[in-house]
């Protein structure tokens, strides 16, 4: 292709230090005609408005601010497919923990889902279809037309977590595919600490929540309609804690499949939690 088509990338940002993310943008094949990073803005739906709004090309890439870009050809393969397939609604990176990762770090990526997503060699296709709603891609890398982005109405701006769930659901519902594409990955970090996954987890399950009460399809048969249903879920949730550790439940399948996983069991539970307070919250 002779002409390298517009592309905007967008950075939500806490404190706007990216400069190892500009590092690797500075390295593309494709370079983007516009970056804007969104400083401070909670949480990171709107975020990601905010910086899409300052932007006009027909190209948006969405990476998080702690995310570094693996290889020089990544916005090239990200957009590549969007310019011939209008099927297509998003397409996404792979992530991998950075080289540096700490132990800690790695024993959570073998453990909780959607800390790593494996590179690809073909396009793998990944709708977030029900029952479980999984896609392998996420907002850490992903992109799409603008076009779809607004057909959507764009991001939520006032969940909390699970922003890349409720939006990609939207955008499936509309009928459009995505894929992950081959041979590109971010490095992205896990939680260093036990603290933070637990928190991050707990934010997911509030999040989660939100997006339930606004949508009761996707609450996988979690709509707490009384205080007595909260409670009994919480029991249920409780009991089964134990029997996770060496039974987790995998969303993706969905199944269970024996194993043993503490840190993937705590963090389910710490995330029903979470859900239930979110629930009198949203």
């Amino acid at each position: 292709m002779s002409e390298i088509p517009q592309i905007a990338v967008v950075i939500p940002a806490l404190n706007g230090e990216i400069s190892a993310l500009r590092a690797s943008l500075a390295r593309q094949t494709w370079q983007p005609s516009q970056i804007e990073v969104a400083v401070g803005v909670r949480p990171n739906g709107k975020a990601r408005n905010t910086a899409t709004l300052r932007t006009n090309a027909p190209y948006v890439v969405f990476i998080d601010d702690d995310a570094v870009l693996a290889n020089d050809d990544a916005l090239e393969q990200l957009v590549k497919p969007l310019l011939s397939d209008q099927t297509l609604g998003v397409t996404g990176a792979a992530k991998l923990l950075p080289p540096d990762a700490s132990a800690f770090q790695r024993w959570v990526a073998r453990e909780v889902p959607r800390i790593e997503h494996a590179v690809v060699q073909t396009p793998l296709e990944s709708n977030p279809d029900p029952p479980s709603f999984y896609c392998e891609l996420t907002t850490t890398c992903c992109a799409m037309r603008r076009a779809v982005y607004d057909e959507v109405g764009g991001f939520n701006n006032e969940l909390i977590r699970g922003v890349d769930t409720e939006f990609f659901t939207r955008v499936r519902r509309a009928g459009y595919r995505f894929i992950l594409v081959p041979n590109t990955w971010t490095w992205h970090p896990a939680p260093a600490n036990l603290w933070a996954l637990l928190r991050k987890h707990w934010l997911y399950g509030l999040g989660h929540a939100q997006e339930v009460r606004r949508d009761p399809a996707r609450g996988r048969g979690r709509v707490l309609k009384t205080p007595l249903h909260a409670l009994a879920y919480w029991l249920l949730r409780t009991l089964i804690l134990p029997i996770n550790i060496f039974l987790p439940y995998s969303f993706a399948a969905p199944s269970w499949r024996p194993s043993f996983k503490p840190l993937k069991a705590l963090t389910s539970y710490v995330g029903a939690l979470g859900y239930i307070w979110g629930w009198y919250r949203a």
